[in-house]
């Protein structure tokens, strides 16, 4: 008797039917925004379809899409994107959003971040006063921005003992900043989430250099199930519905993100 009823039970979980997914690589700032939880509620319902996120930097995800690991990839680091556009040739590439860089840092200000002109002027002012800086320092399109503005700056932030490359993703570098007083470069949506818990005050933003533009990439792949569901969901970022999406998004009432039109 107890033998038929584990058949029965063998047989019940083979037919039962498989959840349809699709895997995506996301840069840690979707997550940490909240963003990505909303998306893959809104695209489950409208769809039937899960979302199952690799959360790493923009660097990792477009290796993971090199590799063939996703056939689908959201990250926020155009120079990047364009280089591996032109050598894996996309399905389809896409910037549909932005948002926007800001830095951070202790309301103290000890390097008069908040009197720069420029985010340049004020990566140098960092520089020269020794302010301690916390460095994703892990191929992300934030990292990627960051480096770019050291060199706006003209100089080489490694010069700085107080430069701390720490590796982590940008909520948690957040929140070591607040612990140990530091400056450091952050999308604005991540550091709204995070403001209520954190001693960081918004030291510099508004340079149009620190724009930060979002793209999809989708991987021109063999016909699957799995390559249909992620055809699927770049098509849903893109349509009325996900456009609603990004623009519905809010943090405490503010919103944070911004449509690129077509």
């Amino acid at each position: 008797m107890k033998r038929f009823a584990f058949l029965a039970l063998s047989l019940a979980v083979a037919c039962a039917p498989r959840e349809r997914s699709v895997a995506v690589a996301t840069t840690t700032s979707v997550h940490g925004s909240g963003l990505l939880q909303v998306m893959e509620t809104e695209f489950k319902r409208e769809t039937g379809v899960m979302i199952h996120a690799f959360v790493v930097g923009s660097g990792r995800a477009l290796r993971m899409a090199s590799e063939g690991t996703v056939d689908i990839t959201l990250t926020h680091d155009p120079i990047a994107e364009k280089a591996f556009v032109a050598r894996f040739k996309p399905e389809l590439y896409r910037q549909f959003m932005w948002n926007d860089f800001i830095l951070v840092g202790p309301p103290e200000d000890t390097a008069g971040v908040s009197r720069a002109h420029s985010a340049a002027e004020a990566f140098r002012r960092i520089h020269e006063q020794r302010g301690k800086f916390l460095s994703r320092n892990d191929q992300s399109g934030t990292h990627m921005k960051e480096l770019s503005l050291w060199r706006a700056a003209g100089v080489s932030p490694s010069s700085n003992s107080n430069y701390l490359p720490i590796g982590q993703p940008m909520a948690y570098l957040l929140r070591s900043a607040d612990t140990m007083q530091a400056y450091a470069l952050t999308d604005r949506a991540t550091y709204d989430r995070l403001a209520p818990s954190l001693h960081l005050a918004v030291l510099f933003a508004g340079d149009p250099v620190l724009r930060n533009i979002y793209a999809v990439i989708l991987m021109r792949r063999p016909d699957s199930e799995e390559h249909r569901n992620a055809r699927k969901l770049a098509s849903w970022i893109l349509s009325p519905d996900g456009r609603r999406t990004v623009e519905s998004f809010r943090i405490r009432g503010r919103q944070e993100l911004h449509w690129i039109g077509k």
